[in-house]
């Protein structure tokens, strides 16, 4: 019997969406303590452009070749020894950061979600970086109480949608930044819409929001902390604009240990990074308790991620591109199973002009 293939997605060189390449790897077999899956579906991220251009905290010590992918839904196939509570075809979830854009991979037993019966592969599969980010900036870092005033920027993109929807499930008040197209968006999650490229978002409440979480940082976060009402909280999670303008990680590292000197200035305001690997890590069993809990909402309909397209690997390059460009309303999700446009065991991605 012919072995399984195992394709994966791999960054050949740090640099643009040309340095990604899909290649044939050895299968994984599951060690104590593992399991291995059969990947269903691995969502893209705005985050792996960040690790692709070597501008991702959490991975700036990998050197390539490596292989990309955050998070993962699969079915196990192989239990390594020791493992308990666990059967083949069950399905899981993880938060892996990168080796999930494969066929194939082994993941530790005790760190998995288990994905109810009857949920789409790819729908779980946007919650595990995005949702579970939203709710804990919710629930964990801003611990957040009904009728609260909170602002989020981006609000159209992966993150800032989750927040909206899970927001309104705990009975905030909320507004969005968005572009103009995307304003009917932000208002049908339940938010006020804020054109950010007409409107200041500094006057809009003049008491002040409450929360404020900006992925953004434009002007290094300094008019998000204004924005906040005294004693407010300002939750910076990326930084976006110093990306589009390609700053080196230095800078960016700089006014990231800036939020947290503005701690000592009069008034109150508080402001702090978050990062759902630090989170994770301080407390592991948050983790899998808050993704669970989503994919129960998944599982009853009280949630409904936006997808934007179901892709195969050979198109992997050309999302990449899209994430950079902006402008999506729902997350691609890599979904192995689904044929390729290309049948050879390992090509090199087209470059953008001969794409166009």
């Amino acid at each position: 019997m012919m072995e399984p293939r195992n394709r994966v997605v791999q960054v050949s060189r740090f640099g643009d969406p040309e340095r990604l390449e899909v290649v044939d790897a050895p299968l994984p077999t599951a060690g104590r303590g593992e399991v291995r899956v059969r990947v269903l579906a691995s969502s893209l991220n705005y985050t792996e452009v960040l690790i692709r251009r070597h501008l991702y905290p959490q991975t700036m010590r990998l050197r390539p070749p490596f292989v990309m992918g955050y998070d993962v839904v699969g079915e196990i196939d192989q239990l390594g020894e020791g493992v308990r509570g666990f059967q083949f075809g069950d399905r899981v979830a993880d938060m892996t950061v990168v080796g999930s854009n494969a066929d194939y991979r082994t993941l530790l037993a005790n760190d998995v979600a288990r994905v109810p019966a009857g949920v789409d592969a790819a729908e779980a599969a946007t919650l595990i970086l995005s949702w579970t980010t939203a709710y804990q900036l919710l629930h964990r870092a801003a611990r957040v109480q009904r009728g609260q005033r909170v602002l989020v920027h981006g609000a159209a993109g992966a993150v800032g949608q989750a927040l909206l929807v899970l927001g309104r499930l705990a009975g905030l008040e909320l507004w969005g930044t968005a572009r103009r197209e995307h304003m009917a968006l932000v208002r049908e999650l339940g938010a006020t819409p804020i054109d950010y490229k007409h409107e200041d978002f500094t006057r809009v409440l003049p008491g002040g929001f409450d929360v404020i979480v900006d992925g953004v940082g434009e002007d290094g976060y300094r008019r998000s902390y204004a924005a906040l009402k005294p004693g407010g909280l300002l939750c910076a999670i990326g930084f976006s604009a110093s990306v589009q303008a390609q700053r080196r990680m230095l800078p960016i590292v700089m006014e990231i240990a800036r939020l947290y000197l503005w701690r000592l200035l009069p008034g109150g305001k508080r402001a702090r990074f978050y990062s759902v690997n630090a989170m994770r890590a301080r407390h592991p069993a948050w983790f899998k308790e808050d993704l669970e809990r989503l994919f129960g909402l998944l599982a009853k309909g009280a949630i409904r991620p936006r997808i934007a397209e179901r892709i195969s690997f050979d198109e992997v390059a050309d999302a990449h591109r899209r994430l950079e460009a902006g402008g999506l309303e729902g997350k691609l999700v890599l979904c192995p199973d689904l044929s390729s446009r290309h049948n050879q065991r390992a090509w090199k991605f087209p470059d953008a002009k001969a794409a166009g």
